[in-house]
């Protein structure tokens, strides 16, 4: 056994530096990225004092190591700061102002411990992702890496709702199935234990899985529906409707964008109209199912009910703290002493021990309205960029002659923007109904694909995709 070990140390230490080397900066978020979602804490963790070290934290300042690497060799893609970068810059400087100017020692540092997780890494894989050199060879990468990564997700949700438990990897999946303190036992999990981020992995890598068959010609349209099917089974194997509302208008921002003119109405419209019919006919069943193991279909309708509860107990603390919040990641301390209130005919008690159920009310009543504007700001500015990589397809920069035409970026150039809307939509509609900033992975995804857009933007349409690597 310790011989085995040392032949997989050694042959990972040179797989490792090849893509340090070779596989360009997008490979090291990549990886990064895979190690957050499946080689976690959850995985194995080292205990050093207050720290916790995990295989992605260990590997995410090897990432920013590599990009140094890469500026200080000039194979990487410098671009000038832009507002979107401003505003993103200024949003993590204000919640590590929020988080350090509050009680940041309490339950052993973990508001700092979130600052870092959820808005510091997920920072530095944006920046890394925004400096990387495009090409057509690193985006058709990208959208292989994720639809192949999206399919082991897809697999590994079902298998773990079905109990098909040899199939399921990591372990720990398995293992945690016991564990009466855990939320969610009997639905898809996945690797993060949450099915609701899980849920917004699915529907990126979905749409990244569509937008990568689109290259294939006959062979990926052949490929789109049984792959189509097994995504749509795994979201559905997430018990989860934010989950299925969020997959539902990922793959509709795609299909919506990329379906030929005369078929986008029929469609999309169809497909709504039928959605709507399913909902309206059972919608008792969709307000009350028996989706945790341990959990009646009276609690999972009463769960509908308690978000109004938690929505009125974080206005309150908004309107005690209207600027500046009450501190980063302070509500689970701070919304206790606001459940005595009588002034409402809710009842305020079933808040307790719950975080808000919004990721936006999240964010206001603990940063204000300084923190929710800068928030919004920095989403509404990553939205329209990606719109106008897709939408315009048209260079940054002025015609080079008097009167010639702007054309059209390609259409590898064009796909970081769609994956991006696409996200974002699973983001917003899970984010309506779950704090999904609370699980670092959900940050990191966006972070990652707005990075990657506002890399692809630089590209303009008389410019050979360059080589991904060093020179």
């Amino acid at each position: 056994m310790p011989g085995l070990m040392l032949i997989v140390a050694v042959a990972l230490l040179v797989w490792g530096a090849v893509l340090f080397f070779r596989g360009g900066l997008l490979s090291g978020c990549l990886v990064f990225m895979l190690a957050a979602t499946c080689l976690g804490p959850n995985f194995s963790a080292l205990e050093i004092g207050p720290l916790r070290l995990s295989l992605d934290r260990i590997l995410w300042p090897v990432v920013l190591f590599q990009y140094l690497v890469w500026h200080w060799r000039g194979w990487d893609d410098p671009k000038p700061l832009r507002a979107p970068d401003v505003v993103l810059i200024a949003l993590v400087g204000y919640l590590a102002v929020r988080t350090f100017t509050a009680d940041w020692r309490a339950d052993g540092a973990s508001p700092a411990a979130h600052l870092v997780l959820s808005y510091v890494m997920p920072l530095g894989v944006y920046w890394v992702a925004r400096q990387s050199r495009p090409s057509q060879r690193a985006g058709a990468a990208l959208l292989a890496c994720l639809a192949l990564f999206g399919l082991y997700l897809a697999v590994t949700v079902a298998a773990e709702y079905f109990q098909a438990y040899w199939l399921v990897w990591p372990r720990y999946i398995v293992q945690t199935l016991g564990d009466k303190k855990l939320e969610f036992i009997g639905r898809g999990r996945g690797p993060l234990l949450n099915p609701i981020v899980t849920g917004i992995l699915l529907a990126a890598c979905w749409s990244a899985a569509i937008l990568g068959l689109q290259r294939l010609g006959q062979l990926g349209r052949a490929a789109l529906l049984p792959v189509s099917l097994l995504f749509a089974m795994a979201a559905w194997c997430t018990m989860t409707r934010t989950v299925w509302i969020g997959a539902a208008l990922s793959v509709a921002v795609v299909a919506g964008a990329t379906l030929p003119r005369c078929w986008r109405l029929p469609v999309l419209g169809g497909a709504l109209l039928a959605a709507a019919l399913a909902a309206g006919t059972h919608w008792e069943q969709v307000v009350a199912f028996k989706r945790d193991r341990d959990l009646t279909a009276r609690e999972t309708a009463n769960s509908v009910y308690v978000r109004p509860v938690l929505a009125v107990v974080a206005w309150h603390m908004f309107l005690d703290h209207p600027v500046f919040g009450c501190g980063f990641d302070q509500y689970s301390r701070r919304h206790q002493d606001y459940l005595a209130d009588r002034s409402t005919p809710l009842v305020l008690e079933y808040a307790r021990g719950n975080l808000p159920h919004n990721v936006l009310m999240a964010v206001l009543a603990e940063t204000g309205l300084v923190g929710l504007c800068l928030f919004l700001v920095l989403l509404a500015l990553w939205t329209r960029d990606a719109w106008k990589l897709w939408r315009d397809g048209a260079a940054t920069s002025p015609p080079l002659l008097p009167g010639e035409g702007r054309d059209r970026r390609p259409l590898w150039v064009r796909q970081p923007g769609l994956l991006f809307l696409a996200t974002l939509a699973a983001y917003l509609t899970n984010g309506a109904f779950h704090h999904v900033a609370f699980i670092p992975m959900s940050n990191t995804l966006l972070f990652f694909l707005a990075g990657v857009t506002a890399a692809w933007r630089s590209v303009a349409p008389d410019r050979q995709s360059p080589s991904p690597g060093p020179a």
